[in-house]
C-alpha cells in the first residue's frame, strides 16, 4: 500500500445509492473508512463511517471505487486518489490474522505428559508446513496489494499441505519401527486415522481457495478462506494432542 493511502485522500465525487453527495475526503484506519462531506450552503462537516468489515467487495474503474456493503447499500467514490484508497482497503480487509495466539498445544507442554525427549522436535515438524507458509507470507514482498493475496493463498496450498503432514507421520512410524513393517504399517494408519479431521479441513481450505482466486475483489470470499485457515490451525492444534499420545504409547524412536 501507498504511503499516500494512510493519510487523507480528496474524493471529488461522492454517490451513495442515487444521491450525489458531494466532494469529500477519505481516512482509513484500522477498521473504519471515514468519508467527511464538506459542507454545503454553511452546514456542518458530515463523518460518514464505513466498517471495513462490512465492505463486501471493491471494484476499480479508472478513477472510480464502487463499493458493496453488507447491507445492500452502494457507494460510488470518485477520486484522483482512487487506486491507492483501493488498495488501503484491501491492505486492511486482507491483512492475515494471529494463527496461533489461541493455540493450546503449539509451543507448549500444557495439558502434556509426554515421556518423549523428542516430542518438543516432533511437534514443530508437524506444524512446520503451516508455519513455513506463515512466515513466506509475512516475509514476501509484491509490488500490488492483489498479488499479494493471491500469493498468500498460494502459500496455504492445501495440496502441499496435506503430502507435507503425509510424509511427516511415514517418517514418525519409521523412526519407531524401521524395517519392522506390520508394526509400521499399523502406526501410520493411526497416525492417518487421527488426523483424518485435519485432512478434512484442508480440502474445505482448498475449495475457499478457488472461490477466493476465482473472483479476488470479493472479500466475502478472501474472509471465508481467512476463516477457514484459521479453522485448519484450530484442527491441527487439536489433532496433535491425539497424535502426541499416540506417540508416546508406541516404540521410542530409535
Amino acid at each position: 500500500m501507498t504511503e499516500r493511502a494512510r493519510g487523507t485522500i480528496e474524493v471529488t465525487a461522492l454517490r451513495i445509492e442515487k444521491t450525489d453527495v458531494g466532494a469529500a475526503t477519505a481516512v482509513i484506519d484500522a477498521e473504519l473508512l471515514t468519508l467527511v462531506v464538506r459542507p454545503r450552503g454553511g452546514q456542518e462537516e458530515r463523518p460518514l463511517r464505513l466498517k471495513l468489515a462490512a465492505i463486501e467487495s471493491a471494484h476499480l474503474s479508472g478513477d472510480r471505487l464502487a463499493l458493496a456493503l453488507r447491507n445492500g447499500t452502494h457507494v460510488s467514490i470518485a477520486s484522483p486518489e482512487a487506486a491507492a484508497l483501493c488498495d488501503g482497503i484491501f491492505a486492511r480487509c486482507r491483512a492475515l490474522p494471529e494463527m496461533t495466539r489461541t493455540l493450546r498445544a503449539f509451543g507448549s507442554r500444557r495439558g502434556r505428559s509426554s515421556v518423549r525427549e523428542t516430542e518438543a522436535a516432533e511437534q514443530r515438524r508437524f506444524f512446520s508446513g503451516l508455519m513455513d507458509a506463515r512466515r513466506s507470507v509475512g516475509a514476501e514482498t509484491l509490488e500490488t496489494v492483489e498479488a499479494s493475496a493471491m500469493s498468500a493463498i498460494a502459500a496455504f496450498d492445501a495440496a502441499a499441505l496435506t503430502r507435507s503432514l503425509d510424509e511427516t507421520l511415514h517418517a514418525f512410524a519409521v523412526e519407531r519401527h524401521g524395517d519392522n513393517g506390520p508394526a509400521r504399517r499399523a502406526l501410520e494408519a493411526e497416525l492417518i486415522d487421527l488426523s483424518e479431521p485435519l485432512r478434512a479441513a484442508l480440502q474445505l481450505l482448498a475449495e475457499a481457495a478457488a472461490e477466493a482466486e476465482s473472483a479476488p475483489h470479493d472479500l466475502r470470499r478472501w474472509r471465508a478462506w481467512a476463516l477457514q485457515l484459521r479453522t485448519v490451525f484450530e484442527t491441527a492444534d487439536r489433532a496433535w494432542f491425539a497424535l502426541d499420545a499416540a506417540l508416546d504409547a508406541s516404540t521410542s524412536p530409535r
